[in-house]
C-alpha cells in the first residue's frame, strides 16, 4: 500500500509538470528540441514529448532524446528563461520526493524491524500463601485426607504459537501445596508462634519470547518497566499513574519465558490505601482473613497496568520494545501459577 501510494503521487506530479511543458513548448517551440526537432514538430505528440522531458527531468535520468535546446541550438536565449527555470525547479522537487520516500519507506521497516517478538500472558496470577494450623495443614483439610485434584486453565495467547497453563487447588482442596514452594515464598516449618506471619501475595505477568527457538533470537540487556494507573472518579475522573517495583526487573539474556513479579505489601501501589494501613499494623506480614481469592481482589485498586520492555535483539544489534496494557476487569487468577509453555508442532 505504501509502495502504491509513492507510484500514485509520482505519477501525479510528473503529469502536472508535462502539462506545463507542453504549454511552454507550445509558446516557445525553439526552447524544447525533441528528436533534433522543434517542439511541436508533431502536433499529435506535444503531450507525450512534454510527458517524456517531464520524467527524465524528474529523475534526472537524462536520456537526450529531449531536453531544453541550448545556444547552439536557438539563438534566443532570454525567451528560454521560464522554461529552463521549470525544469530546474522540477529536478528539486524530484529529489526531494525520492529523499522522502526513502525516508517514509526505511522508517516504517524500521518500526517494524524495533517490536519485540514478544508475547504477553492474557491473565494476571496472584499468588499467596494460606494460613496453616498448628499440624502444618490448611483449616479444613484433615491430615488422612486424600490429596485432592488439581485444577487448569489454559491460556491461549494471540500468536496461537504457544499456551500457557496456569495451575489452582480444586475448589475441594483449600491447600494449594503446588504453590507452597514458590521461591518468593518462605517454606512452611510447624511452628505455633509465626503460623500466623503470612507473606504477602505475590502478583505475576508472563513474557515469552517468540523467537525462542531461533538462532539469534535472545534480547539483550532487557528491562521491564510496569505503571499502574488509577482513575479517581468521585473527584476530577483523571488518571494518575505511579510506578510499580519487581522483584526482578532486568534480565541479562532474555531467551525463553520471564515472569514478572511484584509484592503486594505495604508499599505496593496496586493495592488500596486501606489495604496497605492494615498490612503495617500487622507487622508488613498479610492479614489471616485474607487468605482468599475475593478479599485479595477488593483490595486491588488499579484501572491500568502497563507493562513495556526494551532492549537489543541478538539478531539484528538493534534496540527493540513491546508493550503492553492491562485494563480494569482483566482476569485476574487468584492461587494460580503460570504452568510450562508447551509449542504447537504441526506434523
Amino acid at each position: 500500500l505504501v509502495f502504491f501510494s509513492f507510484l500514485c503521487f509520482f505519477m501525479l506530479l510528473i503529469f502536472a509538470f508535462g502539462v506545463l511543458l507542453m504549454w511552454a513548448g507550445e509558446a516557445e517551440p525553439g526552447c524544447i528540441v525533441v528528436s533534433g526537432e522543434k517542439f511541436g514538430y508533431n502536433p499529435d505528440t506535444t503531450l507525450a514529448d512534454g510527458f517524456a522531458l517531464s520524467w527524465t527531468t524528474f529523475t534526472t535520468v537524462g536520456y537526450g532524446m529531449t531536453y531544453t535546446s541550448t545556444g547552439t541550438d536557438w539563438d534566443d536565449q532570454a525567451s528560454c528563461s521560464w522554461i529552463v527555470f521549470l525544469c530546474t525547479a522540477e529536478s528539486f522537487v524530484g529529489l526531494l520526493y525520492a529523499g522522502m520516500c526513502a525516508a517514509i519507506l526505511f522508517g516504517k521497516i524500521g518500526r517494524i524491524q524495533s517490536h519485540a517478538q514478544i508475547t504477553f500472558s492474557d491473565a494476571i496470577c496472584i499468588q499467596y500463601k494460606y494460613e496453616p494450623n498448628e499440624d502444618g495443614q490448611s483449616p479444613g483439610t484433615p491430615m488422612d485426607s486424600p490429596e485432592q485434584p488439581v485444577r487448569q486453565t489454559t491460556i491461549e495467547f494471540d500468536e496461537g504459537s504457544t499456551t500457557g497453563t496456569a495451575v489452582s487447588p480444586s475448589p475441594q482442596s483449600p491447600a494449594p501445596t503446588s504453590i507452597a514452594t514458590e521461591s518468593l515464598f518462605s517454606p512452611y516449618t510447624p511452628d505455633v508462634n509465626k503460623s500466623r506471619n503470612i507473606p504477602c501475595p505475590v502478583l505475576k505477568f508472563q513474557l515469552i519470547n517468540n523467537l525462542a527457538n531461533k538462532r539469534g533470537g535472545e534480547i539483550m540487556d532487557a528491562s521491564l518497566k510496569v505503571v499502574a494507573g488509577n482513575t479517581d472518579f468521585s473527584r476530577t475522573g483523571a488518571t494518575s499513574y505511579v510506578k510499580v517495583n519487581l522483584v526482578e526487573f532486568e534480565h541479562p539474556f532474555f531467551s525463553r519465558v520471564w515472569h514478572g513479579c511484584h509484592r503486594l505489601n505495604a508499599q505496593s501501589p496496586l493495592l488500596s490505601p486501606a489495604a496497605r494501613e492494615r498490612i503495617r499494623r500487622n507487622g508488613g506480614y498479610w492479614p489471616v482473613d485474607w487468605c482468599n481469592p475475593e478479599s485479595v481482589r477488593d483490595n486491588l485498586m488499579f484501572s491500568d497496568f502497563i507493562v513495556t520492555l526494551t532492549g537489543i535483539a541478538n539478531i539484528s544489534a538493534a534496540t527493540v520494545h513491546a508493550y503492553k496494557r492491562y485494563k480494569a476487569g482483566v482476569r485476574i487468577s487468584c492461587s494460580f501459577i503460570f504452568g510450562h509453555v508447551i509449542e504447537k508442532i504441526t506434523l
